[in-house]
Parts: C-alpha cells; structure tokens; sequence
C-alpha cells in the first residue's frame, strides 16, 4: 500500500510539473486525483464485492486485507470508466486527457517498479525491464504531451509489445490461455486494437 501511495504521489507530481503552464491542467490533476481515489477504494474494500459473508463477519479484516489481483483490476476498471465520464462532460480536453493520463500512468509504473527493487531487489530480469519499459514511455509521453494523439500511438503501441513480452522472465506468472497471463493478452488486446486504430486513422 505504501508503495502505491509513493506511486500515485510521484505520478501527481510529474503531472504537476509538466502542466503547471497548461489552463487545464487543474482540471487534469483534479480528475487524476479522484480517479486514483476511486481505484484505491475499490481496491482496499473489494472483499465486500468478492466475499461478502466473510467480511461483514469480520469486518476488520477490511483494514488488513484487500481484493488481491481483483480488486486491481475492478478499481482500474472503474477508474477507466471515471475517466471516460470526465471525458465526456468536457470534451474539448479529451485529447488532452488522454496524453496526461499515459503520462501519469507511465510515471506510475515507472516508480512502482523502481521501489519494487528498492525493497525487494530485482529477483531476475521482469521487475528492472518493466521499469525501464515505463520509464521510456513516460519520457515519450513528456516529449510529445503538446502533439496531437495520434503521435502517442507508437509510443503505446511499442509499450503493450513490451509488457506482453517481458513476463515471459517471469517463470511463475499466472497462465491464463495459449502460455500468455491474463495481463499479457490485455497488452496484446491493445497492440491490436491500436494498429486497426492507426489504420482507420491512414485511411481517412
């Protein structure tokens, strides 16, 4: 939790400093904050979605223990889904928003990942890699936040490669269908998804 809150911090920050000329960037970093807000609360208190009996039965088990890996995935569901209501009740920011929200999701990779090591040490090649994956795309997403969207595809592009191939040094990961995790075929989703994108943009 600590390193999550770290995370979320840095990646603030980060935003902070690239839009602090940007007339939206205070409508930027308040939807960032309450997205993350609500991601974090899903998270934490997700056991009354997925075992219910168990905690009301013991409901101090809430303060010491959280949804796992599905309470990430239902709190960034719904966190995604803040993002595309923000989105729509202010539309002329999307692209805007959309270019911060990579940038911040790449600062918040990237620091999770560095302070992963920090406390656990690397333990092979996925964690430091992931790191650097991250790293790179923030820097990207630093460099082109004034180009159009467009400009970010590559850069997401080449990221969803990456991370769908660097769990393969992870010899423990959770094998979902076809030797992938179910993380992996996410990545790939979006690789795919991307380029029929990028088509659909050369078309017109």
């Amino acid at each position: 939790m600590l390193i999550f809150l770290l995370s979320a911090v840095i990646g603030y920050a980060v935003l902070a400093i690239r839009l602090r000329h940007d007339e939206k960037g205070g409508w930027i970093k308040d939807t960032y904050v309450n997205a993350l807000g609500i991601g974090f609360i899903l998270w934490k208190f997700s056991l009354l979605f997925f075992e219910p009996r168990e905690a009301l039965a013991n409901p101090l088990s809430l303060l010491y223990f959280s949804g796992g890996q599905r309470g990430v995935w239902l709190g960034a569901l719904v966190g995604i889904i803040y993002l595309i209501y923000r989105g729509y009740r202010n539309r002329p920011a999307i692209p805007l928003l959309v270019k911060s929200a990579v940038l911040a999701y790449s600062a918040v990779q990237a620091a999770r990942f560095t302070l992963f090591m920090l406390e656990e040490g690397s333990g092979g090649w996925e964690i430091p890699l992931s790191a650097l994956l991250s790293a790179a795309l923030g820097v990207g997403a630093w460099l082109k936040l004034a180009s159009p969207v467009r400009s970010f595809v590559p850069l997401v592009l080449w990221y969803s490669i990456g991370s769908a191939i660097i769990p393969f040094w992870n010899a423990n990961r959770h094998i979902a269908a076809a030797g992938f995790s179910l993380e992996q075929l996410l990545f790939i989703l979006l690789a795919v998804s991307l380029l029929i994108l990028d088509s659909f943009w050369i078309r017109r």
